[in-house]
């Protein structure tokens, strides 16, 4: 089969790789459509020779090929997503149901071979269905979708609060949509990228700020503070930037990674509890029952129509064309949102 095989820092060639066989439990996957995620970017671009012998990707969907024994609840044919945590399921965290933060997992396409081909091995448990009347190519945006899910759902009723998203890559375009959904009042999208504010104004954000040419901290202070802010962007400032715009008792979910070491001044960190802020951490994307409602919940939201993916593929290519991708992505020499890669041109 084809797949996509890194060549050094920021370069990938196309390699024959043997077509994975199913075990027990476990079935294989036809890629229809997978895209690059900024942690695959990060695999991609760092100098480390070990991402060069894996297949990466983790973001997916296609169809159903073949099964093993073992495999009940899934058919050829069927269109499907997948989980790409891989959990002991016997530790600590994990017996609580806590997987995200399960101390002996696997991963496909950081672990073991991932999407980036034609073909892909999942086990059965982390298979997720899509259902005949799912368009396929929406399926890439429900495992973004469940990172946005798994601390937003921690958040409790939302009605009538004032939100800010820092950040408009896939994660924060959908967050905005997320929290408009929930009844957020005010939804207050942040970056530097006159198109990426202009697609969340049509994509649930109430207001946009351009943090080049405008104070966010400014608009925030308008309506009080944020009771929520979302910071998806991983940029330091933005962390930063994050503490002083979220009101008293306001909750600050990081989702976005730092690359950097980030200092925090006295007064800043004092804001923090003088305000008795709620500061959420969210790594990764699943609960119990395994692999959790976030998964269910996300492909409930596209499918219905609550979710809108289609402005957030912003380039398509094939297998052959993935390097173009890259380029897109690392130069930032244009506008993008969601690199798509369709392995296939009948998926």
């Amino acid at each position: 089969m084809k797949a996509v095989m890194r060549q050094g820092p920021g370069k990938v060639h196309i390699a024959d790789r043997p077509k994975p066989v199913p075990q027990y439990g476990e079935l294989l996957i036809k890629v229809g459509f997978t895209g690059i995620c900024g942690s695959d970017m990060h695999r991609l671009m760092e100098d480390r020779p070990q991402w060069d012998s894996l297949i990466l990707g983790h973001e997916f969907s296609g169809k159903v090929e073949f099964i093993a024994e073992g495999v009940s609840e899934v058919a050829v044919g069927d269109k499907v997503t997948a989980a790409p945590l891989l959990p002991c399921h016997h530790c600590d965290f994990c017996a609580r149901g806590e997987f995200s933060l399960c101390t002996d997992y696997t991963f496909i396409g950081s672990r073991i071979d991932g999407s980036f081909s034609e073909y892909v091995l999942v086990p059965e448990s982390n298979v997720v269905s899509l259902g005949e009347g799912f368009p396929l190519e929406k399926g890439i945006f429900v495992e973004p979708l469940t990172v946005c899910l798994h601390p937003i759902l921690r958040l409790g009723n939302l009605l009538g609060s004032t939100v800010a998203v820092t950040g408009l890559g896939t994660i924060g375009l959908l967050a905005a949509q997320v929290f408009k959904r929930l009844g957020a009042r005010h939804v207050i999208a942040s970056d530097i990228i006159p198109e990426k504010l202009a697609m969340a104004l049509t994509m649930g954000a109430t207001k946009v700020v351009n943090i080049g040419q405008e104070s966010l901290e400014d608009e925030l202070d308008k309506l009080g503070g944020a009771d929520v802010v979302f910071e998806s962007s991983g940029s330091n400032p933005a962390k930063l930037s994050a503490i002083r715009i979220a009101r008293g008792r306001g909750t600050v979910i990081l989702v976005g990674t730092s690359s950097r070491d980030i200092t925090f001044d006295a007064a800043l960190f004092e804001r923090i509890t003088r305000k008795e802020l709620i500061i959420v951490g969210s790594w990764m994307n699943y609960s119990s029952p395994w692999p959790g409602p976030e998964w269910a919940t996300a492909v409930w939201m596209i499918q219905s129509g609550q979710i809108d993916t289609d402005p957030l593929t912003t380039h398509r290519f094939t297998l052959d064309e993935f390097q173009n991708g890259l380029d897109i992505i690392a130069s930032k020499k244009e506008p993008f949102v969601k690199i798509m890669i369709v392995p296939d041109a009948n998926p």
